[in-house]
């Protein structure tokens, strides 16, 4: 009896044995690369936990480019500018004419409007080319840049369709500005006006008669 119990325990410790030896790499789960998280695609973490989105890249050229009308298109500027105005009815334009300046020192071109019936509102940009409304044919002018002046609620012709114009629509002066009305209808009159270069404008309202200047640097 005695040696048959030893036998027992003898093998029962050999099978405990050999059961943890097979059974810890059974039991090992099979082993996976950890995935690695690429570089500027991940969050911080914002306020509660949650990830915040990524912050948007600004694109410097486009930033550079962008341009707007101005706060005061008195000021001098390559930039457009604009004034927004809704008479009853429709100014008249009846004189376009131009001449060099000179005030405080400062040389500029300047482009004269006048109007009978107040002063309209405007666009007043430059542009690759101007075209005249309606037909799109580009509108001949000399110098390297072009300038485009859009008059809003304003016409250069009468109820009966005559021009307003006492001045010819057309013209320049010696520096090598050219100018010239480019359309007249539904309510919008375009001035195409030729430099010799892109620079800084202002557009000055005037009383007495009614008028607008627009200044170029020479």
């Amino acid at each position: 009896m005695a040696r048959t119990s030893l036998l027992a325990s003898v093998l029962a410790a050999l099978v405990v044995a050999c059961s943890g030896s097979g059974g810890g790499e059974a039991a090992s789960p099979a082993h996976s690369p950890v995935p690695t998280a690429s570089v500027g695609t991940t969050s911080p973490a914002a306020p509660g936990g949650t990830a915040a989105p990524p912050s948007p890249t600004v694109s410097k050229t486009a930033a550079a480019g962008s341009t707007g009308p101005r706060v005061d298109a008195r000021s001098w500027s390559s930039q457009p500018a604009t004034a927004t105005r809704q008479p009853a009815r429709p100014v008249r334009l009846v004189s376009l004419r131009s001449a060099t300046n000179v005030e405080n020192g400062v040389r500029f071109e300047r482009l004269v409007l006048e109007f009978a019936g107040g002063v309209p509102g405007y666009r007043a940009q430059f542009v690759p080319q101007v075209f005249r409304p309606g037909s799109g044919a580009p509108l001949p002018l000399s110098g390297q840049a072009a300038f485009e002046l859009v008059l809003t609620s304003a016409a250069a012709h009468d109820d009966q369709g005559s021009s307003t114009l006492r001045t010819p629509p057309d013209g320049g002066d010696r520096s090598g500005l050219s100018y010239a009305l480019a359309g007249d209808f539904e309510g919008t009159v375009h001035i195409g006006v030729g430099l010799g270069r892109v620079a800084g404008f202002r557009v000055v309202e005037l009383t007495g008669p009614d008028r607008l200047a627009v200044d170029f640097l020479s």
